[in-house]
């Protein structure tokens, strides 16, 4: 963590190159443990965020990104940011181990539901697991619509922070609700003519 503000001034000056704006900020909750969901348009994306929050967004990276071999902006985005590492083929318990941990410290995890980035004005479908971490440990949730128009503009859209409703059923009866609650958020947060897959 002590990387956080260093690595946050080393990329608010790359930042300026991409014309970062930010919409939204005063909706962040400035302490207390929070997942923050987006959709997923490019490798800035996490850099973006961070920046728009001003607060440490801790997020699951490949542990590929972790090797400078495979990209030395990732690598240094990963490591000062206070990622994670994660087997994408074989993700195991510790996974959920460790954002556990993180919001029981009160820290903010970072969560992109797609999973994969997706460089369209599309919403792809989501995936089950930021659901999961909300509906078991009961932190908020932060919804984010960022979007990019090359060479112009790079846009974050902080919505206001909700808390998933009391579900009643099974985890498997549940997750799809809470998925779908969270995916109309972060739709609500981009723009008109983007596809909702």
């Amino acid at each position: 963590m002590i990387l956080y503000w260093p690595g946050f001034f080393i990329f608010r000056v790359v930042a300026l190159f991409y014309h970062l704006k930010v919409e939204g900020r005063e909706n962040v909750p400035r302490k207390g443990p929070l997942i923050v969901v987006s959709n997923h348009n490019s490798r800035k994306d996490p850099v973006a965020i961070n920046l728009a929050l001003r607060r440490p967004v801790h997020y699951m990276a490949k542990k590929e990104a972790f090797d400078p071999k495979n990209g030395l902006f990732e690598c240094l985005m990963v490591r000062l940011f206070g990622a994670f590492p994660v087997d994408r083929e074989h993700p195991g318990p510790e996974v959920i181990h460790t954002t556990e941990e993180l919001l029981n410290k009160g820290l903010c995890i970072g969560i992109f539901p797609e999973e994969h980035r997706y460089p369209d004005n599309h919403l792809h479908q989501f995936r089950d697991g930021a659901a999961y971490i909300a509906w078991k440990t009961r932190a908020p949730l932060l919804p984010i619509g960022i979007t990019e128009t090359k060479g112009k503009e790079l846009r974050v859209k902080v919505g206001k922070p909700f808390q998933l409703p009391q579900f009643k059923g099974r985890p498997r009866e549940i997750l799809p609700q809470a998925t779908a609650l969270i995916r109309e958020k972060i739709a609500e947060l981009l723009p008109s003519d983007w596809i909702i897959d």
